[in-house]
C-alpha cells in the first residue's frame, strides 16, 4: 500500500473529532452570616436569592478551567474535598449551545445545553463546617482561541 493510499485510508477510517471544549467552573460559597457580595457575583446572587433569600453573602473561592474533548470528561476539585464531574456530551449545536452533563456533590446528574459565555449556576446541598453553602457556576465554550 502506498503512503498516499495509506494516508487516505487512515483519514477515512478515523474522521476528525470535534474540537475540545473549554469548561470554566467558578466555586462560590454563600452564607447567611453576612451581606458581603463579591461584585463579580451580583447577578448570580440575585438569581440564587429568588429561591433562597436567606443566603445574603457570596464569595468566590476559586476558578478552574479544563479543556475537555467532546465525549470526554474531567473531575474538578471543589472545596472540602468535594468533586464535580463534567462530561462534554455534544459540541456546539445550530443554536450555539454545548451539551454537558454535571455530577455535582450530593445531587443527581444534571444534563443541559449551555450557551457560550453564559454561566449555569448549581446550588448544591453541600455545606462547609462553617455553614456556607457550595454553589458552582459552569460555562463552556469551544476551544477556538487563535494563536
Amino acid at each position: 500500500m502506498s503512503a498516499v493510499v495509506l494516508t487516505v485510508y487512515l483519514f477515512a477510517a478515523c474522521p476528525p473529532t470535534d474540537d475540545p471544549v473549554r469548561v470554566t467552573v467558578v466555586i462560590v460559597l454563600a452564607t447567611t452570616e453576612n451581606a458581603t457580595i463579591d461584585p463579580k457575583l451580583k447577578e448570580l446572587a440575585k438569581e440564587v436569592q429568588k429561591r433562597d433569600p436567606k443566603l445574603t453573602g457570596f464569595r468566590i473561592v476559586a476558578t478552574e478551567c479544563k479543556s475537555i474533548p467532546v465525549g470526554g470528561n474531567a473531575t474538578i476539585s471543589l472545596t472540602d474535598k468535594q468533586e464535580l464531574k463534567v462530561l462534554v456530551d455534544k459540541s456546539k449545536d445550530e443554536n450555539g449551545r454545548i451539551s454537558l452533563t454535571l455530577n455535582p456533590p450530593g445531587m443527581d446528574a444534571v444534563t443541559y445545553a449551555c450557551a457560550c459565555d453564559k454561566f449555569f449556576p448549581v446550588v448544591t446541598p453541600h455545606r462547609t463546617k462553617s455553614g456556607e453553602q457550595l454553589i458552582i457556576a459552569v460555562m463552556a465554550k469551544p476551544c477556538t482561541a487563535k494563536k
